[in-house]
């Protein structure tokens, strides 16, 4: 699945595969569900509270932004020139449009692996 969303005034396109979790393990040895799960979680605190966002949050944002901006576009730049590209941007308004690409996704492929299934139990 593939999205454009945009960020401090670019159009960014982001990209949702199975390959982005190999390439977020390949590139930072994490898990991207754990991590977005994570910023998930704190997301829904902090809209309802003074509280921010720590700067390990912040770095793992921009590790799982990256990694799906580079699974949209092979040509992306290392992490700190793609960064450069940008002014500051919220981390509030482009996260949830992460996590709901990656759930997307997450549901297309299960729904997929259902089809399949039912197919060759009717075979």
């Amino acid at each position: 699945m593939e999205r454009v969303i945009n960020v401090s005034g670019k159009d960014v396109k982001f990209k949702a595969t199975a390959g982005t979790l190999a390439r977020y393990r390949m590139y930072f040895k994490r898990d991207l569900l754990k991590d977005l799960m994570k910023l998930s979680k704190k997301l829904e605190k902090i809209k309802d509270s003074d509280e921010q966002f720590e700067m390990l949050d912040l770095e793992v944002f921009e590790y799982i932004a990256w990694t799906m901006a580079k699974t949209a576009d092979n040509n992306i730049p290392a992490l700190e020139n793609w960064l450069d590209d940008f002014d500051t941007f919220s981390i509030i308004q482009i996260l949830p449009e992460i996590i709901q690409l990656m759930t997307d996704n997450m549901s297309q492929e299960s729904e997929s692996k259902k089809k399949l299934v039912e197919t060759v139990v009717e075979n």
